[in-house]
């Protein structure tokens, strides 16, 4: 059996225990940040440039993820920012920087004896017609049913990959107005002013274009929706 390992690796930033390795459990949080009389965090780091709280980690349905937590001077995946006070999901290597380079870590997932495992061939352009079935191409965002790629509105595709994202968990109707109408945020305190009908209007859309596998998208009621594939 495969034992999961995951860990963060301190690449720069002086830390108050004086750690380069910090594990990550899946069933436990990561405060990242600067420490002071009425707060420790689980890292704590020396730099002035840090906030108190700078960035949460942790862990939903098995997806690692880190939340810059409205940070002064922000945090990046990759040299990328990220948006604050909302989750991106990390994968292996992930390079997360704090306050610009103050603080530079290296977020690690893997699976123990994975060398033992026989890998899967990539798929090759020239064989896509030959494919049967849906085909979810994360690294380039495509779709595609029974070799044929599927073309999707931003909305539908903003809808998809965050169902895609938390396949196997409910996604809550906050949630998806969040991440799908992020334009309709007036104030960082509020919602985005989207109705219910107009979010099951776009499910019912995706489903559509989904065709077949359109029924994999599961009404939670109450709360959401849910893509179980």
């Amino acid at each position: 059996m495969l034992n999961e390992v995951v860990y963060l690796s301190i690449n720069k930033g002086e830390n108050q225990t004086k750690r380069t390795k910090i594990s990550i459990t899946n069933n436990n949080e990561i405060l990242l940040g600067r420490g002071g009389r009425d707060l420790l965090p689980d890292v704590s780091f020396i730099s002035q440039y840090i906030s108190r709280r700078h960035a949460l980690i942790g862990v939903e349905c098995g997806n690692y993820f880190i939340i810059d937590l409205m940070s002064k001077h922000g945090t990046e995946i990759n040299n990328t920012s990220i948006e604050k006070n909302k989750p991106f999901i990390l994968k292996d290597k992930d390079i997360i920087s704090l306050a610009k380079g103050s603080v530079i870590l290296t977020f690690h997932h893997f699976m123990e004896n994975s060398l033992d495992r026989t890998l899967e061939l990539p798929i090759l352009h020239n064989e896509i017609g030959n494919l049967v079935g849906l085909i979810i191409n994360i690294e380039r965002r495509e779709i595609l049913i029974d070799g044929v790629q599927i073309y999707l509105t931003s909305k539908d595709t903003g809808l998809f990959w965050l169902l895609h994202k938390k396949r196997g968990c409910a996604v809550s109707y906050n949630e998806i107005k969040i991440n799908v109408w992020p334009e309709r945020i007036l104030h960082k305190s509020e919602k985005p002013d989207v109705g219910r009908e107009e979010i099951n209007m776009l499910v019912y859309r995706l489903r559509k274009k989904l065709g077949k596998y359109g029924q994999s998208i599961v009404s939670v009621p109450r709360y959401g929706y849910m893509l179980d594939i």
